[in-house]
């Protein structure tokens, strides 16, 4: 565990694999180890470093009350730190506000990113992101169902209906296994608190593509085919000087959980600078 630079403490996990270190960042709702394929695809060649963002897996809230972007990018420093990466040599993978995040750290420490994979970085253009309080998410996480009798149960639920319906079934399997915690009579609940995820959602206004032009690190930005989120990526592309995309059609933003094999592969070559 380390210090948040809000307060409180972030968990960071070692997912193994082989190699020099490399960072993987996590989507919204999720944690670094509900990403199980995916991540072991990346383990062949980088031993993978991945921290949980405030208030997700076994990281705490921030005593500040802080979830603006931009102050998790600075919890991601911490991190870089901690492993003694050097500025211009951070290999690094991310999901929706993990590679958004990301981003934000480099524009943060200049040069801090040599290669990296986004796969859909929620960044928005400076005077489109919703007002304080208004992106459409936080009402669903304040709604969010927290608590199921078991992660069977759970199981079950999430595989019958979208967003989850099209995951595949190790990595869905993967997700709801590292998703909740143990209660003491035997339920489980989510270890991300629906009040606190939505709080994350609100601090997504911060991330917009104007913080990141001077960004000249080699940046591979996956796309999906499914624009139910809106066309996400692009602000975060058009603004990379040394970026290309990838369009995954036929995928949604959960797709590291539903082509695992085939989005680390990806995300291998561009670490890899080929």
């Amino acid at each position: 565990m380390l210090d948040s630079a809000g307060g409180g403490r972030i968990a960071l996990h070692c997912l193994g694999g082989q190699g020099p270190p490399a960072l993987f960042v996590h989507a919204t709702g999720f944690n670094a180890r509900t990403y199980g394929p995916f991540v072991s695809g990346l383990a062949g060649q980088f031993t993978i470093w991945a921290p949980d963002l405030r208030s997700h897996g076994w990281s705490t809230p921030p005593r500040n009350g802080d979830y603006e972007w931009t102050s998790l990018a600075e919890d991601l420093l911490v991190v870089v730190d901690h492993l003694e990466i050097k500025t211009g040599e951070l290999d690094c993978v991310g999901h929706s506000i993990g590679a958004a995040t990301l981003l934000l750290a480099d524009a943060a420490r200049p040069g801090l990113i040599r290669r990296m994979y986004g796969y859909e970085p929620v960044m928005w253009r400076p005077g489109e992101a919703f007002p304080p309080g208004q992106n459409p998410l936080i009402s669903g996480a304040q709604k969010r169902r927290e608590v199921f009798g078991s992660r069977a149960e759970a199981l079950e639920r999430f595989a019958s209906r979208p967003p989850f319906s099209t995951c595949r079934s190790d990595a869905l399997h993967s997700y709801v296994s590292n998703l909740f915690e143990d209660l003491e009579d035997g339920t489980v609940r989510l270890r991300c608190r629906g009040a606190e995820e939505a709080q994350v959602y609100d601090g997504e206004r911060v991330s917009t593509n104007d913080k990141i032009r001077n960004c000249k690190a080699t940046v591979v930005v996956g796309k999906s085919g499914d624009h139910g989120f809106g066309n996400l990526g692009e602000p975060a592309a058009e603004a990379l000087d040394n970026c290309r995309t990838i369009d995954y059609e036929g995928l949604t933003h959960f797709g590291p959980l539903e082509a695992p094999g085939r989005l680390s592969a990806d995300a291998l070559a561009a670490l890899s600078g080929s």
